[in-house]
């Protein structure tokens, strides 16, 4: 339990607030700590006044024998910025070495997250720019620029971590070594272009583990107001559902990024198939209106069952609506 509550802490910390404010809270708490302590001796030194003359000899002076209770609350503060500090700059620094690999997970994870948030800004087939407009403004060399200066370092960072669990799972072996393949074939890439690495793409499967180790799966309640809606807008328009599938972060995250929604469509003529894409596209904008978050839709039509039994062997978990 302990261990479980330092994870959370450590993992809401590192996604809400920045280094600089860790530093703040633990400083805030060992001096106030220290303020109580020493609370009765700072107002007794403040307020001690002497005046001695020939015929005078004035003392005043505060004594304060309650402060008992100020010098507990004292105490408990320092330690637990204490402790605070041993967890964030003791504990978890520079890391690499973990008994398994759900130990590890959490500090895959925000290296992966980091990677994705520097994809998803900057990559050419992000949804921030187009590679035409890439081209035009001539920024393809700031993305080649940044897979050798961002991603590759973050990905030697999770390399370095694999190599050193001592213990794996055997379900896990094949996710993993397909994980270090897809480094170094990326890297390769990176340093030569006309290195073909279409055969060792990013593994869907071991980011969702990662994913599932790191935050378990959520309850089916964070996720039941998103389905609904889609649901409920599938039946409105009349676009004929086979397969409704949850998969990614929305799985695993109450306050997932994005949603991550597979359809299989059942479709009989390319009218209908255009006339559905136009309705799902639309979907896409509304719910983004509705609940602030990006619809990401992978669609097939009943005329594409093949190559959507493929995608969905890629995909460690899913969740049928």
């Amino acid at each position: 339990m302990i261990k479980e509550l330092q994870k959370i802490f450590l993992t809401c910390l590192d996604r809400w607030i920045n280094p600089n404010f860790h530093n703040k809270v633990i400083g805030s708490l060992v001096f106030g700590g220290f303020t109580l302590i020493l609370y009765s001796n700072i107002l007794s030194l403040m307020l001690s006044l002497k005046w001695i003359s020939q015929d005078i000899h004035l003392e005043l002076s505060l004594e304060n024998n309650n402060d008992g209770y100020l010098k507990i609350f004292g105490i408990l503060f320092v330690l637990l910025g204490t402790y605070f500090f041993y967890l964030i700059h003791i504990k978890n620094r520079d890391r690499k070495t973990f008994l398994t690999l759900k130990e590890a997970s959490c500090t895959i994870k925000n290296i992966l997250d980091d990677n994705k948030r520097i994809f998803k800004s900057q990559a050419p087939n992000s949804s921030s720019k187009t590679v035409s407009t890439l081209r035009n403004e001539n920024e393809l060399a700031i993305w080649d620029s940044v897979k050798i200066n961002k991603i590759v370092p973050n990905n030697r960072k999770i390399y370095e971590i694999l190599e050193n669990i001592k213990n794996y799972e055997a379900d896990e072996i094949i996710l993993v070594e397909a994980m270090k393949n897809h480094i170094e074939a990326f890297e390769e890439h990176c340093q030569n272009k006309n290195t073909d690495y279409t055969k060792y793409q990013f593994p869907i499967k071991f980011s969702a583990l990662i994913s599932k180790y790191c935050n378990g799966f959520v309850k089916e309640k964070y996720s039941k107001k998103y389905t609904d809606w889609i649901k409920s807008y599938l039946l409105e328009y009349d676009v004929k559902a086979i397969e409704k599938y949850l998969l990614g972060s929305v799985l695993y995250e109450k306050n997932p990024n994005d949603i991550d929604i597979l359809l299989l469509i059942q479709s009989e003529g390319q009218h209908l198939i255009i006339e559905y894409s136009n309705k799902l596209k639309q979907m896409e904008i509304e719910f983004e209106r509705e609940f602030k978050l990006r619809l990401h839709l992978t669609v097939y039509f009943n005329n594409q069952a093949a190559d959507y039994q493929l995608f969905k062997e890629k995909i460690l978990d899913t969740k049928e609506f």
